[in-house]
């Protein structure tokens, strides 16, 4: 893949979607975005999280501007939630008996856990936010694609070939992380009773379309 001076960090709107082929732009957005949302799956929120997922000034510049991440946002500025009833509802979606299993082990995938960890060693991922979950909970594993996808970033803006890179990825959402986060945000909508969760639904679908597509092109690129 080929550096397009368009695409450059000097051209980064966080109000307007970038385009299709602004791989550094796109990379990072998701990984802010994963940054953010595995948190609320790997354990009840704290209150700096909800101080973040409540700003409306860091909701006006959510980095993915699709529609139904969009709806997420919508969702998060008509109310607010607070930490007790949200320490509840986590554990009756998440926790030791959960409505929503979180954990692609819990959905019939026994050997995901065991891939996944060597996976994450391999790609020197760690993330504080999804230390406490299993390798194959949402949480590590959008922690996880975020994480490539800002290294993705990175290295096409030093000129890398990602094409392998993502290749990856998309394996890894298309047998992975896809099905799991489109079950479990499917489910979480059903099941849960805050808007905050309802929003981390809409949000963490949202972010699986546009990883699916920067894993597609990303993937499709010739050296």
């Amino acid at each position: 893949m080929t550096i397009d001076p368009a695409n450059s960090p000097e051209s980064f709107d966080p109000t307007a979607a970038p385009a299709t082929e602004d791989v550094i732009n796109r990379g990072v957005r998701l990984g802010t975005v994963a940054s953010v949302i595995s948190g609320f799956y790997a354990a009840a929120p704290t209150l700096g999280m909800l101080d973040n997922i409540f700003n409306p000034e860091l909701l006006a510049v959510w980095p993915l501007r699709d529609e139904v991440s969009q709806q997420g946002v919508d969702l998060l500025l008509s109310g607010h939630d607070h930490q007790g009833p949200l320490r509840s509802e986590w554990l009756t979606l998440y926790g030791y008996h959960p409505a929503v299993p979180p954990t692609e082990s819990a959905r019939g995938n026994t050997e995901a856990a065991a891939s996944h960890a060597q996976r994450y060693q391999r790609d020197h991922f760690a993330a504080p936010q999804v230390a406490d979950a299993p390798a194959d909970h949402i949480g590590p594993e959008l922690a996880y694609a975020g994480h490539v996808a800002t290294s993705i970033a990175m290295q096409y803006r030093a000129g890398v070939d990602v094409t392998a890179e993502g290749t990856d990825l998309l394996a890894f959402c298309t047998d992975h992380l896809g099905p799991l986060a489109t079950a479990v945000a499917d489910e979480t909508e059903e099941h849960a009773e805050t808007l905050t969760y309802l929003a981390i639904a809409l949000l963490t679908l949202g972010y699986i379309n546009e990883l699916f597509s920067f894993a597609k092109f990303v993937a499709a690129q010739a050296a």
